[in-house]
């Protein structure tokens, strides 16, 4: 159900799906899936549940301290999205639909905007700690200006698969750290 739904909001929005649509994709009776999901935002939550779960773009390795591998997971990030280009088109069409409006799903986007921020700005500010992070970076504009070069990329290679996203993503992260740095690789 939750696959169905992730297919049908990423080519039509969630406005421009039905809960027909979605059940007679995943072979249930509406009133199935209405019994799983009663209402269209309890199945919004658990698609962008299950999109939390598959998709953590800066995860470290269980490094507490990952210093630059911050610009390594973006890299990582991106290579997985032709495995599951719904998921990707899902989550950004959601983030259109529902940026100006003030309803449940918009504020998670905005939580989960939040938190990605505040993860990756911890990181940058370890960083600095470290040593390896220049000390006139400012690591919450940076942690802003990463997640929007995410998100701009995600939206372009939506509008056009053949792009190398991955590659782009390699050279925006190798200059990253060749002028963040300090040491081998930065200033």
């Amino acid at each position: 159900m939750l696959k169905a739904a992730t297919y049908f909001i990423a080519r039509h929005g969630a406005r421009g799906t039905s809960l027909a649509q979605i059940a007679k994709q995943a072979g249930v009776s509406q009133p199935g899936l209405i019994y799983h999901y009663n209402t269209k935002e309890l199945l919004l939550h658990a698609v962008l549940d299950r999109r939390d779960e598959s998709e953590q773009y800066f995860t470290w390795g269980g490094e507490d301290r990952p210093g630059l591998a911050v610009f390594t997971a973006v890299v990582e990030a991106v290579g997985r999205w032709p495995e599951d280009s719904d998921t990707v088109g899902m989550h950004t069409v959601l983030v259109a639909e529902n940026a100006s409006e003030d309803n449940a799903i918009s504020e998670r986007l905005r939580a989960a905007y939040e938190a990605g921020v505040e993860k990756v700005a911890l990181a940058l500010a370890r960083a600095q700690e470290d040593g390896v992070l220049r000390g006139d970076v400012d690591p919450r504009l940076k942690a802003m200006e990463i997640l929007a070069f995410v998100n701009g990329l995600e939206t372009a290679w939506l509008a056009n698969r053949s792009m190398p996203a991955q590659e782009i993503a390699a050279q925006w992260a190798r200059d990253q750290v060749r002028t963040l740095g300090i040491g081998p690789g930065g200033d």
